[in-house]
């Protein structure tokens, strides 16, 4: 089982890097990588999206794998088309894909695997990889730990007094009804919104970030399933915004949550949610 899962986490970083570079390669030798092919509700879909969802079938292809892929672009599917497939993939091809389409280089793609088929969620992942545009990459298998490439993450081992401030990124434009007094994050501590949460999650996971608030109700399960397993096993906190830790399916649509590396801070920014 161990060299099973060795080679599993082995070939989905293999795969991210194809995809990554893919997306890297886009920018770099078409001047239409931004073009939108496809409008959804709330997003749209990209050139440099596509490329990335075609970069991943080929990989799988190549590797005579079959797999169900859920997928921000292409929804759920399985490859080859007609194939019985033996794992699941949860795959944003490009979280932070209006910084790519504007030349901002904090994008990142994120794959998390399932050794299941049917009903997958956040408790069946069990290898996470996020790889940035920038060169890092992050990893997790579920019980041996988070890395940030070869460096073993413990993020609530890091020596947090001498900060000034914290920093927190705050998820909360576009939305009509904020939690009354969510804002005062932003009185005594450093508000940042990077673009990527997937990234920002990890970045939390380092230690480098002190929380990540998400009140909109527009995550979904694609964005944040390899990098949740990333912070949670490198001891981080990941639970909706009433405290309760986030079980639902792979393909659910509308999640909020908090997510930070201290019980303390979390207790604080849910009493904020909360009003008090």
């Amino acid at each position: 089982m161990m060299t099973a899962t060795n080679e599993m986490k082995d070939l989905l970083l293999e795969l991210a890097e194809t995809v990554i570079s893919s997306v890297r390669d886009c920018i770099a030798n078409s001047d239409d990588y931004d073009r939108v092919v496809k409008r959804r509700t709330r997003d749209v879909t990209r050139k440099l999206d596509m490329v990335a969802e075609e970069a991943l079938e080929a990989y799988l292809l190549e590797k005579g794998l079959s797999a169900r892929i859920i997928s921000e672009e292409l929804g759920d599917r399985v490859l080859p088309e007609g194939g019985y497939p033996e794992f699941t993939l949860v795959f944003d091809p490009v979280d932070g894909s209006t910084n790519a389409s504007r030349g901002i280089p904090f994008f990142c793609t994120s794959i998390a695997y399932a050794p299941k088929v049917l009903d997958v969620g956040f408790d069946d992942i069990t290898i996470g990889v996020v790889k940035t545009v920038y060169g890092r990459t992050y990893h997790a298998v579920r019980g041996r730990g988070a890395f940030l490439d070869d460096k073993k993450l413990n993020a609530g081992a890091i020596d947090t007094a001498h900060r000034i401030k914290r920093v927190f990124c705050l998820y909360s434009y576009g939305v009509r009804n904020l939690p009354p007094k969510v804002l005062e994050l932003g009185r005594e501590n450093i508000i940042r919104v990077l673009g990527s949460i997937a990234i920002e999650m990890c970045l939390l996971a380092e230690g480098a970030l002190d929380g990540i608030v998400e009140v909109r109700d527009l995550i979904n399960g694609y964005d944040i399933m390899a990098s949740s397993l990333i912070l949670r096993e490198a001891g981080g906190i990941l639970t909706d915004t009433e405290g309760k830790p986030i079980q639902a399916l792979a393909d659910v649509k509308g999640i909020s949550f908090v997510g930070t590396t201290r019980k303390e801070v979390h207790r604080c920014i849910l009493s904020v949610l909360r009003g008090e």
